[in-house]
């Protein structure tokens, strides 16, 4: 009689659990295969998950490497916060490794985009006599479905289905006002790619609105001029997230790197008598140096403790230049996050990619900009003027010809910023205030509203089933 009672005891639990996860709503990502794009909405993934089933969808060549960095994978799927996160990998031939050179760069934004289409329409939308191009098919109903600017594919469709979609911007707010500005300029100069300029500023109409992976506090003039724009996607409903770093991201766990680079870092602090004195290098996945540009830079640090993201093959390039062990750390990979919370970190060198800069942002660090192409110098030149916490450098991008940047420039850049490390430090620290304030007001309150939009959708289609 007792094991009976417990038995309806279980079954009882198992069927409210499983009516509970029915009831949840269920959001559909989908990213390009680049880590500016896929990092920050897999943190938006892991904020959704906490209330709602999430797929990630992303081409398949990129999904080990992605849980590599981000040190998930499908068994902590099922037991940790991201329980709710499926991944799924499309095959789509995406399988690059894009890179940015000084000899120009390789990075087909639309060919990567029309890979995608096909797989991403029968994974989303299948037919029954439709093959999927996919690691596995969806099986849940979608509710929504929140879309990489660069991957416009579900618009359409969804919009035709009722199924409401975002697109989701991983940059500022003045990228998308930048992207929008030429697919219109193409548009009417007649320079026009049938899958992306002539479609865009109209496929941005069907769609609930943008997601900006910025705080409104810093994009609140630049989101006034959209306004006053005399264009069709002027009035799109705008939502900041930012910052989407998680308070438990995986870099922190006690991994034997985590460790070492813990261990050098606070023997640098301790050796500086508890100052910052190291230099943090970092370019992205994208950015490959030559030899010589690589020994320039590196005779300009090498008076510095520092620790440099740069991969192996390059590393052996450098080594011959007198790098000590003890005084600088070079990692093919780096938890950046970690790192520049560290308090030993005295300057961040970045290639002025936007998440890169929130991640400064929330730490507080100077940083100095070294850009290349895309938004970088306009981060830079925003980071500098507007921000007040660093300097960018000049003429440094392949639009303008990227040149060779010498030891002795590089070192004056490095004078000038510790002659004013004070100012920058201060400065730096009133953003770091602007960006948790958001976390905690502006940015909760926005992607609360994601959360409530999930929740509706949900509403309706249980309401739907069970007339049915």
């Amino acid at each position: 009689m007792r094991l009976f009672s417990v038995f309806i005891i279980i079954c009882s639990i198992l069927l409210e659990t499983n009516a509970k996860s029915e009831s949840l709503g269920h959001v559909v990502l989908i990213t390009a295969p680049l880590f500016g794009h896929m990092i920050p909405l897999l943190d938006f993934a892991k904020r959704l998950s906490e209330y709602h089933h999430v797929t990630y969808i992303v081409s398949a060549s990129k999904l080990d490497i992605l849980k590599q960095h981000v040190s998930i994978n499908q068994t902590e799927a099922n037991t940790s916060i991201q329980s709710r996160i499926e991944f799924i990998g499309l095959l789509d031939g995406n399988n690059d490794d894009y890179q940015v050179t000084n000899k120009g760069m390789n990075v087909p934004m639309r060919e990567i985009a029309r890979r995608m289409h096909e797989p991403l329409l029968t994974l989303l939308f299948p037919e029954k006599t439709t093959t999927i191009l996919a690691t596995h098919s969806i099986t849940r109903p979608i509710d929504l479905i929140i879309t990489d600017l660069s991957v416009l594919t579900p618009v359409w469709e969804s919009y035709t289905r009722n199924i409401p979609i975002y697109i989701f911007v991983p940059n500022s707010l003045l990228f998308f006002m930048h992207t929008i500005d030429i697919a219109i300029h193409n548009t009417k100069s007649g320079k026009v790619n049938p899958n992306f300029d002539h479609q865009i500023d109209f496929l941005v109409l069907l769609t609930k609105g943008i997601i900006c992976n910025s705080v409104f506090e810093l994009d609140d003039i630049i989101l006034d001029k959209l306004r006053r724009k005399s264009q069709p996607a002027a009035n799109i409903p705008v939502l900041f997230v930012a910052p989407l770093i998680s308070d438990d991201f995986a870099e922190t766990r006690q991994s034997s790197l985590i460790v070492h680079i813990k261990q050098w870092l606070d023997r640098h602090w301790e050796r500086a008598n508890r100052s910052a004195c190291v230099i943090y290098i970092a370019f992205g996945s994208w950015v490959s140096h030559d030899s010589k540009q690589l020994s320039e830079i590196t005779n300009a640090l090498k008076p510095y403790p520092f620790i440099w993201s740069l991969k192996k093959k390059l590393q052996t390039l450098i080594l011959p230049l007198g790098i000590d062990s003890e005084q600088h750390l070079l990692l093919d990979w780096t938890p950046q996050r970690f790192i520049l919370s560290h308090p030993a970190v005295r300057l961040f060198i970045s290639h002025g990619g936007w998440n890169s800069l929130l991640e400064s942002m929330s730490a507080a660090k100077p940083t100095l900009v070294w850009p290349f192409f895309a938004d970088q110098t306009v981060n830079g030149y925003r980071l500098e003027h507007e921000f007040g916490m660093g300097r960018h450098m000049l003429n440094t991008d392949l639009a303008s010809g990227q040149r060779i940047i010498t030891s002795d420039e590089l070192t004056s850049y490095l004078k000038e910023i510790f002659a004013r490390e004070m100012e920058y430090l201060q400065n730096a620290q009133d953003i770091q205030d602007v960006i948790f304030h958001a976390k905690e007001n502006s940015s909760r309150l926005d992607v609360e509203k994601v959360i409530k939009i999930i929740d509706d959708q949900a509403s309706k289609r249980m309401k739907k089933h069970h007339e049915l």
